[in-house]
């Protein structure tokens, strides 16, 4: 079995089957790997390349099939700018967004690929791809829909929490896009975004 197949056997699955024909394609024309990581707070996917290793494309595996899929595409878009846009690019300038809006378009119009909410969402920026999910709270919320997981944003003002990385905040008020929450142990403020997952704490 080559790293073609082995890229595509580790994601067979994890991605909506609908999707998986044409994701295929795609997935084996990658010249790299691609590796599955456990989940990261900070990010649910990333690429890199170094001349003694190649490409690989890193993928947190707790992703939902729909954000497992955007992800793929936002990472395979960010190699191909790589292979055939050259060094000089900006991570998610012109080159970037034109890449990913090629990938991502075509499985926006199949059916039973994203939910209607999802397919939304991502039509509303194709036009100029978001550098992340956080950054387009539209997709975000889409995605995590069917959650159950509270949100900092469902959090009244004043209410202490914790995060997926173990830090605790008092939840203070909204700052342009992001709660201006103050971390327990420290009494630094950080911007928290309204769509992290939390847990609610005592004081």
């Amino acid at each position: 079995m080559d790293a073609h197949d082995r890229n595509w056997r580790r994601l067979t699955g994890r991605i909506p089957a609908a999707a998986e024909a044409d994701a295929a394609r795609i997935v084996r024309a990658f010249r790299g790997d691609i590796v599955l990581t456990p989940p990261r707070a900070s990010k649910w996917g990333s690429y890199r390349w170094r001349s003694d290793l190649g490409a690989k494309i890193f993928l947190n595996r707790d992703l939902q099939p729909e954000a497992m899929l955007i992800t793929l595409l936002h990472e395979l878009a960010h190699a191909q700018v790589r292979a055939w846009d050259g060094l000089g690019c900006a991570p998610h300038g012109a080159e970037w967004q034109k890449r990913y809006r090629e990938l991502l378009a075509p499985f926006i119009g199949l059916p039973d690929v994203f939910s209607p909410s999802v397919a939304r969402a991502l039509q509303r920026q194709l036009h100029k791809p978001k550098a992340s999910c956080g950054a387009a709270p539209d997709l975000l919320r889409a995605l995590r829909a069917d959650s159950d997981q509270l949100r900092v944003e469902q959090l009244p003002e004043g209410a202490w929490f914790r995060l997926g990385n173990g830090m605790e905040f008092r939840k203070g008020p909204k700052r342009r896009t992001r709660f201006a929450c103050t971390e327990k142990k420290t009494g630094r403020t950080f911007a928290v975004h309204p769509l992290a997952e939390a847990v609610r704490t005592e004081e």
